[in-house]
């Protein structure tokens, strides 16, 4: 019950923070506003993976982010993930610190997350190196096109996200002012979110714990 409530407070907030972005960005969008491709003002790379993967693969080593730790949770964050890479596998992928954004191009396309730990992430992922925009804006802005940006992907078994899509997708840049003003309301939501979305992992460790133990017994 307790994990049922924080999750809804997640959601909540989550749909509040949209509302502020719809309401700052597309509702009251300044017709002065410059419109240009979104690869213009954000650098937009692509992941990697060593082939064949099943040889890198470990129980330890560095993280190996997966699209299916990103669908497990409804949370912004990746706090863990399932499985590790060994070291040799490096070169051929993108080891990515704590605090990255990252968007899912590929199976589950269009899925926008705020990494909490360091991990390698395949080539079904896309990466911003250079951002104009805060993760927080970036992170808003795909939820909100993301079924826009699935119509416009295409693959003959799952749906693909091309990054020439996404570079070339076309918004508007507010100016300074108003990103400011966002991110002074957004900042604190974003931290609410983050908080309980630990105490949610916390919460779901103790769980396993606790069935761990009763189906020892």
């Amino acid at each position: 019950k307790r994990i049922q409530l924080k999750q809804k407070i997640n959601e909540n907030l989550e749909k509040t923070a949209q509302t502020i972005y719809k309401k700052l960005f597309v509702e009251n969008a300044d017709k002065n506003w410059k419109k240009c491709e979104l690869g213009e003002i954000v650098e937009i790379k692509r992941g990697g993976s060593p082939r064949p993967i099943s040889d890198y693969i470990s129980n330890d080593g560095y993280r190996w982010l997966k699209i299916s730790d990103a669908t497990s949770s409804n949370s912004p964050f990746i706090f863990k993930t399932e499985e590790f890479i060994k070291k040799e596998g490096l070169k051929n992928t993108v080891y990515l610190k704590s605090g990255s954004l990252v968007l899912s191009n590929s199976a589950t396309p269009g899925l926008p997350k705020i990494l909490k730990v360091d991990t390698c992430i395949h080539d079904g992922w896309l990466y911003f190196p250079k951002s104009f925009f805060s993760n927080e804006y970036l992170y808003l802005l795909f939820q909100s096109i993301r079924d826009e940006l699935r119509s416009l992907g295409n693959g003959s078994i799952f749906t693909n996200l091309k990054t020439d899509i996404l570079k070339e997708y076309k918004i508007l840049i507010p100016d300074k002012e108003k990103l400011n003003e966002f991110q002074r309301i957004i900042n604190p939501i974003f931290k609410q979110l983050f908080n309980t979305s630990k105490e949610i992992e916390k919460l779901e460790l103790f769980k396993q714990s606790v069935i761990s133990r009763i189906s020892g017994m």
